[in-house]
């Protein structure tokens, strides 16, 4: 590993990258620094306030527009469909970084060889119907799907289901579906009241085809961000495990994987109140919180960085000083791989963004630039190593 400990290395790597001759490693920690460079004080205590000064001042401007021209037409010519904010998003935390010792570290470049390689999840998910009838929203055709009481079911030309109540909107009959995607799969779909709902892989969200009475409440399983349409008269409910989260109208992310210590509910706009039914403890969000449940223990609410809770939805995998196997996790669940582990594997965290819509090689290359970690593939298995 090569240290960044003084102002005339920076300066040689700023001018190498200006000039177009920097080393991949090296875009990746310029360019990845950038994007965290508001969330990680703890990081720029390690340099002086001019090198600070001067990282901030040209990483700012993005250094070198060719290099992000050149970067943006192909991040278009490949995936065309993801939006233009999520797309500078990609172009711009395209690698890990990591903090050790309080030094910034620069990868050595990767040697990297799979023998295979496994595509990346997309839009898959199978419908329940109230007579138990499933269907696979990867094959069903565009339009009508099913009629459920008084709830007309259709697949829409960009992929997401909707329930529309529109010819009944008075309906009181109530019947429940299940929308669930499997491990590789993403879904997005809008409630009956209007909500809408985006589904991370692995997870199942149960839900009634009219919402009667004077609650809108669900049932999930996995992950989910919500955009709950404003009804001021019926809150809406998310139960999952022994939390239940309770809003009027807002936005907000739930990771509740069966497989995870705590059920994590970060809040990006809005109010809502998370409670414990374990042990009736209640507490309120404000935007930027995240509350966390396990079992019958506390509330524990602190302050976040929303958007590492929601990069999924963007087409991102966003780590936070994540350990590896909380790493891998993300990554099992989105390309349906078995993970298994050999040897003394570092207990340091990984921080940074990559793209969720490359193949599983450049994931596991950009994490293998960190020197922390290597990888074995073999078919759909792979082995992390020190």
């Amino acid at each position: 590993m090569k240290k960044l400990n003084n102002r005339a290395e920076l300066e040689k790597m700023i001018k190498r990258y200006r000039a177009g001759k920097s080393s991949p490693a090296e875009i990746a920690f310029l360019e990845t620094y950038f994007e965290h460079f508001d969330q990680r004080p703890d990081i720029l205590s390690s340099l002086t306030e001019a090198d600070r000064a001067l990282l901030e001042q040209e990483t700012k401007a993005r250094i070198d527009q060719k290099i992000f021209q050149a970067e943006k037409r192909k991040f278009h010519r490949l995936y065309p469909v993801v939006k233009i904010a999520a797309a500078l998003a990609v172009i711009f935390s395209v690698s890990i970084y990591f903090y050790l010792h309080r030094k910034m570290e620069i990868p050595v470049t990767t040697s990297i060889s799979y023998g295979s390689n496994i595509n990346p999840g997309g839009n898959r998910a199978f419908l329940t119907l109230a007579d138990g009838r499933k269907i696979n929203l990867d094959d069903a055709r565009i339009g009508k799907l099913a009629q459920q009481g008084s709830a007309m079911v259709s697949k829409a030309d960009d992929g997401q289901l909707i329930y529309d109540l529109a010819a009944n909107p008075s309906a009181t009959t109530i019947s429940y579906n299940a929308i669930e995607t499997p491990r590789g799969g993403t879904y997005q779909v809008v409630l009956p009241d209007g909500t809408k709902v985006w589904l991370n892989a692995g997870s199942k969200l149960t839900f009634p085809t009219v919402f009667a009475g004077m609650q809108r409440k669900v049932q999930l399983v996995g992950e989910a961000y919500f955009e709950v349409a404003k009804d001021k008269q019926r809150p809406f409910l998310v139960a999952s495990g022994n939390q239940t989260v309770q809003v009027l109208g807002t936005h907000f992310n739930v990771s509740a994987y069966p497989d995870e210590n705590n059920i994590r509910t970060t809040l990006l706009e809005g109010s809502v109140k998370v409670s414990n039914v374990g042990t009736n403890q209640s507490e309120l969000l404000v935007p930027g919180q995240q509350a966390r449940v396990k079992d019958n223990g506390p509330i524990l609410v602190s302050a976040v960085n929303t958007g590492n809770a929601v990069a999924w939805k963007n087409g991102l995998f966003s780590f936070s000083d994540d350990n590896i196997e909380d790493v891998m996790k993300k990554v099992s669940r989105w390309y349906d791989i078995e993970v298994v582990y050999k040897g003394n594997i570092t207990k340091e965290g990984f921080v940074g963004s990559v793209s969720r819509y490359e193949k599983i090689a450049e994931v596991l290359s950009t994490l293998e630039l960190t020197g922390l970690v290597h990888f074995k593939v073999e078919g759909r298995r792979v082995t992390v190593m020190p």
